[in-house]
């Protein structure tokens, strides 16, 4: 039997509209990293809890960081986890063997993972996506309570775990004020400036797998767990169903929109107000607390945009099409706003890198998204797959025929 892919029937419309408005939301918050060396400003204390100059950018950023900063990551997260659910059951259904397609499906993502950390940008999500999908296959046979509890316990842990050491990091560097480390950071920002806005191809490459791969790296202890928290929230509303058959789940939904509309939005508040000083209190533990808030923060504004998509997926859904179409064709997508950045901003393109404020970086997040609409609309009206993701399906299915 050879394998066909997922049919317009098979394929749940609302879920490729929520992956695309992710797509936006993700972009969003990559715009800052795409821009200006945030890897290289954390190390920097007076960058910390601090508001950018220019009412406009401040409440570009106020905005960012209460609606999207730590909001869209987990939504795609989120939709990994159920993803992998779907594509799970529905080799089960026919007969497949569904472990091990599963884990061609990871190799390749790991494969293009890494790829993109290394050679293209180095806030890839991609390669610990595959880390963290490889253990959600432990998960597929469990109960739903005893996900949910491991999903709980992973999520308030890491948020934990990272507001402490970002505390702890952060009253170190007070105690630099004034000192060597604190010039050698400061030299470091400005030197990821020159870098990326004038250098090569190979002059960028030989910074990031300098300075900020290996720190991406030894991150993964800390990602991974976070991220397969989120993963297994996925897994949790697809083994209940609440998103194959929403009509039968609309009480469920109506009851999360309260809930995670209030905690979720009180929580986001009190993080961008941590986040942007605006609180009286020290610069490094405002940040410290922001950075481990956040971690509890976004999930719940992330569900109670799941629930609002989920309440309004009872009426019309044309007018999303072109998102859908983007949400289709995801890793496509994701891939090209790292190239497309990367000629905008770096020294090899128009070398716009260190000059564009909060505002001008959401005006061109939105024109590089309104060209994946069209982009998207155009290539899944003559094709079903994106290109990426015909490539990652031939993968997993090579010689599966019987």
């Amino acid at each position: 039997m050879k394998v066909s892919s997922t049919t317009k029937e098979e394929r749940i419309i609302t879920l490729d509209i929520i992956r695309g408005f992710a797509l936006l939301g993700i972009l969003f918050v990559n715009m800052s990293t795409f821009k200006s060396p945030v890897f290289q400003r954390q190390s920097v204390l007076s960058e910390l809890a601090a508001l950018p100059t220019g009412l406009l950018n401040q409440w570009s950023q106020f905005a960012l960081d209460f609606f999207v900063v730590g909001k869209f990551y987990p939504m795609f997260s989120f939709l990994f986890g159920l993803g992998f659910y779907l594509f799970f059951e529905r080799l089960q259904e026919k007969g497949l063997p569904a472990n091990k397609l599963y884990q061609r499906r990871m190799v390749f993502l790991l494969i293009i993972g890494f790829i993109h950390l290394v050679f293209v940008w180095s806030g890839d999500i991609l390669f610990t996506y595959a880390i963290a999908g490889f253990i959600l296959l432990l998960f597929i046979h469990r109960g739903s309570k005893t996900i949910l509890g491991w999903a709980i316990g992973l999520l308030v842990g890491s948020s934990l775990i990272t507001g402490f050491l970002s505390l702890i990091g952060n009253f170190f560097m007070t105690t630099q004020q004034g000192g060597a480390l604190e010039e050698q950071s400061r030299l470091a920002v400005s030197n990821a400036e020159t870098i990326y806005s004038n250098g090569s191809y190979l002059e960028i490459l030989g910074f990031r797998l300098s300075d900020e791969v290996p720190l991406v790296l030894s991150n993964l202890i800390i990602t991974v767990p976070n991220v397969l928290g989120l993963f297994l929230i996925g897994l949790y509303v697809g083994k209940k169903g609440w998103m194959q058959q929403p009509s039968w789940f609309m009480s469920v939904w109506k009851r999360l929109f309260p809930i995670t509309l209030i905690s979720g939005g009180l929580l986001s508040i009190l993080f961008a107000s941590l986040n942007n000083g605006l609180l009286p209190l020290p610069a490094w533990f405002a940040a410290g607390a922001a950075s481990g808030l956040n971690i509890a923060a976004g999930p719940l504004l992330m569900l109670f945009y799941i629930a609002t998509a989920m309440l309004l997926s009872q009426k019309r859904t044309n007018l999303f099409k072109p998102v859908a179409f983007v949400g289709q064709m995801a890793l496509t997508n994701y891939l090209l706003q790292s190239i497309i950045c990367l000629f905008i901003f770096y020294g090899f393109g128009l070398q716009l890198y260190g000059t564009i404020n909060v505002a001008t970086g959401l005006l061109i997040t939105i024109v590089i998204y309104t060209a994946q609409l069209m982009l998207s609309s155009f290539w899944m009206g003559n094709y079903s797959q994106g290109p990426m993701e015909k490539l990652w399906r031939k993968w997993t299915y090579r010689n599966v025929i019987k």
